[in-house]
């Protein structure tokens, strides 16, 4: 996952990829002192200490951040405060002289988020090697830019503005700043009612709507701030939706170029043509006067001399590539899709399909196409060393600097001292075949193993990082992942997956379906259900497993994709998880067209109306709920996140299935607030521990829990019933 200038990762870590025979025999390991050490639990995963990447304009490593006269880096790292219910985030600061003398970090600043947010982030230097900038919070604060001198030690908030801030772009001199920040409404969970007695629906979104919030959807709003003076707001215009994405300033501060979204697309984007024709599936899902076609982004730019708005170029982007400024500050290139009024048939077609590289000029925004080579492009600045991380599947990360021309190395920083208490188990790299393509996952083999002993699977899918430590197994996104919680328990975890060739890799398709004239999509599904039978077989015949207490988690896109498998394959499972993600079902492509529109294809990209029903009511899994022969719990990240999951836990409640509904109203996709990680990753243990092992937590606190899974417990087919005893 991480990488260090052009050699990256590949030059520091050894990756253990130990592709074992998968007999009783081959996975084996003395008991020795491992054994006095104490079980992992999901507080040990949920405080593990991370490195998060700094914003780095030169892009030299997502780890370190030089300074411009590469005299000094800094790092940022963050852990999980459990106790205070609070992500601790610092700024740790090395001498570069002093590297290989095994300094101490410099703890510079310290600050901690009780938000969803990180306490620092999109940290940058300034050009006069001694002033940081960052955006920054503390508990109960909304995120303001603050600047920090490293040789003073002084602190400053740049900005006191009344709602959260979530990206700036500032000048070299540091005088002149612009960020975009959350609106007031964005920022109210219920805002007034609205004194209309009759409301005309024109776009707005259910869920807001249902939280009652009538007004049509608002973006993010974006400021102008020189230092010591007034924020300025920037009128975007109502025709525009401000979303997240980049801001990118002029060198003198003149200028500001942004991404935003159209609420009324011109028809003639309809004809631009991009690789995977997302233009037009966006511009078919936006509806109604206030819908925001998203996904479809243009630019527009500021004169902050007047404050006027002006489009950039007035053409879709799909993709928000990098801004490069001339050194004047009076152009800009870009690549863009070119405006499409032109006589010649021929050019209008080329500027249909393709992007041009051009020059935007200011203040009159007239285009010209360019050569790649004519962009002012910095080249990065060469750090005097490298700074990356090594680990490995079963070596938790420590932070290194390496000199690639003395090959002298030194160890920098040890995230987590505290791991050498715990009893981890082996972690091994498992190959097998899904329709002659090979692929691998990561299995995570409880501490106490004994081969020949079968013992519960739970199968976590979106993807294995082999090359990667990890507590949860999949990158410490925590939401739909408890690895190394759930061995400690006495199961096995199979992370899926990775192709173990390179040249395979984005070949998620199945030769026989295309054979049988399959689309893209429907080998899309069915390559899931044939990589996850192959490593359940696999694993079955090396007599690892309980074939009757396999589990399996569906996180984020591959909820679809094991919903699919839970409705469409003949694999049986003892539990299942559902975990904030996209269902691929017919209400949510009703209740949120604009989110669905991206993942329509897996349902052959047919409407879900008149003879497209046919292909959803063979697809959807929302439609074929009478097939799902398994517990299943569904966990909402959120309010917005229960439109996901809505059909599924009606479908099995109406059928008298079980199935249970979370919802951590503060729990965000991706880590976010230490106690909703808690509530998470122990949700999957408990549930996983009670029905493939029939285990309690003991704990008084969880009586309601287990009362309401020993009743769903009388709701399950005999043949699942039996699986625990």
């Amino acid at each position: 996952m991480f990488a260090s200038g052009k050699k990256g990762l590949a030059s520091f870590v050894k990756v253990a990829l130990l592709c074992i025979a998968l007999s009783p025999t081959a996975i084996s390991w003395g008991n020795g002192p491992e054994q006095q050490k104490r079980p992992i639990t999901v507080a040990d995963a949920v405080a593990m200490t991370t490195l998060e990447a700094t914003d780095d304009p030169f892009k030299q490593s997502p780890i370190a951040l030089f300074s411009p006269d590469g005299k000094q880096f800094v790092v940022v790292v963050r852990t999980g405060n459990v106790q205070q219910d609070t992500n601790d985030f610092s700024i740790l600061l090395y001498k570069t002289a002093e590297v290989w003398r095994s300094p101490k970090p410099d703890v510079l600043l310290k600050m901690s988020s009780s938000s969803i947010r990180d306490a620092i982030t999109n940290i940058r230097w300034l050009p006069d090697n001694e002033t940081l900038v960052f955006l920054g919070e503390n508990p109960h604060e909304k995120a303001q830019v603050y600047t920090f001198n490293v040789a003073r030690r002084d602190l400053k908030r740049f900005t006191s503005h009344s709602t959260t801030i979530y990206d700036y772009a500032i000048t070299d001199d540091g005088s002149t700043l612009v960020y975009r920040a959350a609106t007031p409404s964005m920022e109210s969970a219920y805002p007034e009612p609205s004194p209309l007695k009759q409301l005309v629906i024109e776009g707005q979104s259910l869920f807001s709507l249902l939280r009652g919030d009538y007004s049509p959807p608002e973006g993010q709003a974006i400021f102008c701030q020189v230092l010591g003076g007034a924020s300025r707001p920037v009128p975007v215009g109502s025709n525009y939706f401000v979303p997240w994405g980049t801001l990118s300033l002029s060198p003198n501060g003149r200028y500001a170029v942004f991404p935003v979204l159209r609420r009324d697309a011109p028809p003639e984007w309809a004809a631009y043509r991009d690789k995977y024709n997302l233009i037009q599936q966006h511009l078919a899902a936006a509806f109604g006067k206030h819908q925001i076609t998203a996904g479809i982004f243009e630019y527009l730019f500021v004169d902050t001399s007047d404050m006027s708005v002006r489009p950039l170029v007035g053409t879709p982007v799909i993709n928000l590539s990098p801004l490069y400024w001339a050194k004047d500050s009076a152009s800009v290139f870009l690549s863009s899709y070119l405006p499409l009024d032109v006589p010649d048939p021929v050019e209008r077609r080329a500027r249909e399909q393709s992007e041009f590289p051009i020059q935007v000029k200011f203040p009159s925004a007239e285009f010209r196409t360019v050569g790649n080579h004519d962009f002012p492009i910095v080249p990065a600045r060469r750090p005097p060393f490298d700074i990356s991380v090594k680990q490995d599947l079963n070596t938790p990360p420590k932070i290194y600097a390496l000199d690639t021309n003395t090959k002298q190395e030194a160890l920098l920083f040890d995230l987590n001292p505290q791991f050498a208490d715990l009893n981890f188990g082996i972690v091994k790299t498992v190959e097998w075949e899904a329709d002659g393509i090979k692929v691998i996952g990561g299995l995570y083999l409880p501490p106490d193993y004994e081969p020949g002993k079968k013992y519960p699977l739970v199968i976590q899918t979106h993807g294995f990082e082999p090359a990667e430590f990890s507590m949860d197994g999949r990158s410490e996104w925590s939401s739909g992942f408890a690895a190394r919680s759930l061995a400690s328990k006495g199961i096995l975890v199979l992370q899926l997956q990775q192709f173990k060739e390179r040249q395979d890799h984005g070949r998620a398709v199945v030769a026989n379906d295309r054979k049988l004239g399959a689309t893209r999509e429907e080998a899309v599904k069915n390559w899931t259900a044939h990589v996850i039978d192959g490593a359940v077989k696999r694993l079955d015949e090396s007599n690892l497993i309980d074939r009757d207490r396999v589990g399996i988690v569906g996180f984020s896109v591959t909820v679809c994709y094991v919903g699919y498998v839970l409705t469409h394959s003949q694999l049986k499972f003892a539990a299942a998880s559902l975990v904030d993600g996209i269902s691929c079902g017919y209400f949510e492509a009703i209740g949120s067209p604009d989110a669905a529109a991206e993942f329509g294809a897996y349902n052959g990209n047919a409407a879900p109306f008149g003879e497209g029903l046919k292909t959803w009511l063979s697809d959807a899994p929302g439609f074929n709920l009478d097939k799902v022969q398994v517990p299943v719990r569904l966990v909402a990240l959120g309010p917005y996140a229960l439109l996901s999951q809505w059909e599924w836990y009606t479908g099995l409640t109406l059928q008298k299935k079980p199935v249970e509904l979370v919802l951590i109203p503060h729990g965000t996709h991706l880590g976010g607030i230490v106690s909703a990680r808690m509530l998470e990753e122990q949700g999957l243990v408990d549930w996983f521990s009670f029905w493939l092992q029939g285990k309690e937590d003991p704990d008084p606190a969880k009586r309601d829990q287990y009362s309401r899974w020993e009743a769903l417990r009388n709701l399950r087919p005999a043949a699942i019933s039996s699986a625990v005893q």
